[in-house]
């Protein structure tokens, strides 16, 4: 019997197939944390109340009187630095932050922003804690990437990845790829960072245009989230807001994946993680992993993208919506319409249009081998080889005899034998209608 990370690779690997294409990545502390030891959001706020003399040592303190709240010390926090900035600690910043017209939580979030880009990696190969996961995870070709974190780690993990921040998020074109989403603002504009209660409060107003506008990502992508806990109230949030529009009747959230890392592997992991919001509750999938690497090499692009730098997609992109919406109603540029047709047409003509090569790996058409017969509810693949074989009988086609859209066999070594039979999902469907004696129809 396959175990359970085996079973939940090939459910990975399957809802990638079935959505045809790139994963949303949505990423939270826990991936700076395991990856660099960065600060937790409170460990943050304690570093930055010690790099004050006079505050040594009290942040003990302000966790007891605001009940480890960390917006409600953060807020505090801000009065203290905008004091000490103006005070002893003038010179620990620069000039243009004393300027007219800029807010007085400028100092503390200066801080925060310093600090996280000190430690920061600036390079992939200076991520020395798990280097086999950090390349697998930076293998992975998302379309795009959302996350609370204020660093820029991503951004070195994914190569070629932008950040997107602020308002910029709300008049984005979602239509393109490549982007890292910092939805609680980033290091490269410390005005922009959510941390106090004024900043949340100010969220809350946005949160519902920042949903709208990824709720595409949600509605036609598989999302995995990273990092982030169901307890989290901006993740909840967001959740809530996709759910009550993609959720089916039971409130499940069917192509949202959350990641968990444990310890120790509960001996049956539930599927699913639940989690409520104003009395309404949701369900998403869920996978346990005591390492990330299988699930990261199951998210890996089955396609060449991985050898595209996301920048050319990118640009390809906005060329392509520029094109359409203004180049071509404007009369700006003249249209070869047979060429315009046979792109409408047939698979072939646009990947050659752009110079793109079509692959005809078998690996990426027939992704399955003969112990993928768990799919169809048998634990060896005897059961799957008599439905194989039923077919036969009925049809008088024998799916083994040929490389077909079902089955197909992969040369492995020099030797005569030395050949490996591979199955297509859709052989999957086939068999399945044959095993509950359903009508079928052989399409090689």
């Amino acid at each position: 019997m396959p175990s359970y990370s085996q079973r939940m690779d090939a459910k990975i690997r399957d809802v990638l197939l079935e959505f045809e294409c790139q994963p949303i990545l949505f990423m939270g502390s826990g991936i700076p944390k395991r990856y660099f030891e960065a600060p937790s959001w409170l460990e943050l706020l304690r570093i930055v109340l010690d790099g004050m003399p006079v505050h040594h040592g009290k942040f003990e303190y302000y966790y007891q009187k605001h009940s480890g709240d960390p917006i409600a010390i953060g807020s505090e926090l801000s009065d203290l630095v905008f004091e000490w900035a103006w005070g002893a600690g003038k010179a620990s910043f620069p000039e243009a932050l004393f300027e007219a017209g800029m807010s007085k939580d400028c100092f503390l979030k200066s801080l925060v922003c310093d600090h996280l880009s000190k430690v920061t990696p600036g390079k992939r190969e200076d991520f020395s804690i798990l280097p086999k996961e950090v390349a697998a995870l930076s293998d992975i070709r998302p379309h795009a990437i959302i996350t609370t974190n204020y660093d820029h780690s991503l951004e070195v993990i994914f190569e070629g990845y932008v950040p997107v921040t602020g308002q910029t998020i709300i008049r984005y074109n979602t239509n393109s790829f490549g982007e890292i989403f910092h939805i609680h603002g980033d290091v490269s504009e410390p005005s922009s960072i959510v941390l106090t209660r004024e900043d949340y409060e100010e969220w809350k107003d946005k949160k519902k245009y920042i949903s709208a506008k990824l709720l595409t990502y949600f509605a036609e992508h598989p999302v995995f989230i990273f990092g982030y806990g169901l307890g989290d109230p901006n993740v909840k949030e967001i959740l809530r807001d996709i759910g009550e529009l993609v959720a089916d009747d039971t409130g499940l959230i069917d192509n949202v994946y959350q990641v968990i890392w444990v310890e120790d592997l509960p001996k049956n992991p539930p599927e699913q993680a639940v989690f409520s919001v104003d009395g309404k509750e949701f369900r998403i999938n869920a996978v346990y992993a005591q390492n990330f690497q299988w699930v990261f090499e199951a998210l890996k692009s089955q396609s060449a993208l991985t050898s595209v730098n996301p920048k050319l997609v990118r640009a390809l992109a906005a060329r392509t919506m520029k094109l359409i919406r203004h180049d071509i109603p404007t009369g700006s540029v003249e249209v070869d319409y047979d060429v315009l047709e046979r792109v409408a047409d047939q698979d072939s003509e646009l990947p050659n249009l752009l110079g793109i090569a079509i692959t005809n790996n078998p690996n990426h058409t027939h992704p399955l081998n003969n112990s993928s017969s768990q799919r169809l509810g048998f634990n060896h693949w005897s059961g799957a080889n008599k439905l194989v074989n039923r077919v036969k009988d009925e049809t008088g086609v024998d799916l083994r005899s040929s490389d077909n859209s079902y089955h197909c066999q992969i040369k492995t070594g020099p030797g005569k034998n030395s050949k490996v039979r591979k199955w297509s999902l859709k052989s999957v469907d086939l068999l399945q209608k044959v095993k509950s004696d359903e009508e079928y129809a052989i399409e090689l």
